[in-house]
């Protein structure tokens, strides 16, 4: 089998940093290397991390003295990545079991496939390592462009970027992560990613987040009007950039721009609904910037085409008729 590179960047995680590494050393992949990146942890992190490595030597450690930020850290494992493949493990998270030599394997057999996504899944609660499924040796390959397509026209944006296998080669191609897309650079890594080549999709989980109150993505998806500015940038950088070369680029590009302005004036209307008027009128301006023409009518085709929208229609309905109950 091909060598892989796991870099796992690490900031005041020592309480999940052992499994984290244990999950990737049990996957029964023997050449791989771990680099574990601290990023001036103020907890124990890299006592754990250095007791981590003296137990195995396919273990590494880097240190920085001062908090660089994680692009940084991102940045600087795909500088130092050297195998075949290659892998950012946030340390709060988990390689599912045996799904690496599933990814590697697909990489392996198919030289087109620039990328590996895994099945989605709800972020874990315990202690204890999730289990495959009797049957999970399925997956599916897509074109990179048709991927790309089908974000945009359905607004399909919930791939699981947080951990991609990656073959070195095309990361090192596509380059760094960008530090203007702050919290979505993984959805936008994957965009990239995909103009390089076909994507290879598990049916089961490549690895799982971890549920808790310190994972910095929790202040966004709590936040309508952030989660719709987030997606924004990611869109405008990467049509900006390596989007910029498609075929129907700037067709893709209005559609999802439509895409956003419906979805800001569902959430507008939810808002205004249930009294949150200053949210709401700021919803409504987003929406208008992105797309005048989409704010003048409802855009009932939105609740037809992108994800859970009509489902989260039904609950502000539900929601708004129970209040109004005598």
């Amino acid at each position: 089998m091909a060598s892989v590179d796991i870099v796992i960047p690490c900031y005041n995680y020592a309480h999940f940093l052992p499994q984290c590494v244990q999950s990737v050393l049990a996957q029964g992949v023997e050449d791989v290397r771990i680099v574990i990146i601290d990023n001036a942890s103020t907890d124990n992190s890299v006592e754990v991390a250095h007791r981590l490595a003296a137990t195995d030597d396919r273990i590494e450690v880097i240190c920085h003295p001062v908090n660089v930020g994680s692009h940084a850290s991102f940045n600087e494992g795909v500088d130092l990545a050297r195998a075949d493949y290659f892998m950012i493990l946030c340390a709060d998270d988990l390689l599912m079991p045996g799904a690496l030599r599933l990814g590697m394997a697909l990489l392996d057999r198919f030289q087109e496939v620039s990328f590996v996504l895994g099945k989605q899944m709800a972020p874990w609660v315990g202690n204890d390592f999730p289990t495959l499924p009797a049957q999970a040796d399925g997956w599916t390959l897509t074109d990179g462009s048709r991927l790309i397509e089908t974000c945009c026209r359905k607004m399909k944006f919930n791939l699981t970027a947080h951990a991609m296998l990656v073959r070195t080669s095309v990361q090192k191609a596509v380059g760094h992560y960008r530090p203007s897309v702050p919290l979505l650079d993984d959805l936008e890594m994957a965009l990239r990613l995909a103009r390089f080549g076909s994507v290879a999709e598990l049916s089961v989980p490549l690895a799982i987040t971890r549920e808790h109150t310190t994972n910095i993505s929790q202040v966004m998806w709590q936040d309508g009007l952030r989660r719709l500015q987030e997606y924004e940038t990611v869109l405008e950088s990467f049509f900006a950039h390596e989007g910029s070369t498609m075929p129907n680029a700037p067709a893709l590009h209005r559609t999802v721009r439509r895409h956003l302005a419906a979805a800001a004036y569902w959430s507008a209307l939810s808002h205004l609904i249930r009294g949150k008027r200053a949210a709401g009128a700021k919803l409504f301006r987003f929406g208008r910037r992105l797309d005048p023409a989409s704010m003048l009518l409802p855009p009932i085709g939105h609740l037809f085409t992108a994800d859970g929208s009509l489902k989260r229609a039904r609950r502000v309905i539900l929601e708004v008729l129970g209040a109004t109950r005598p």
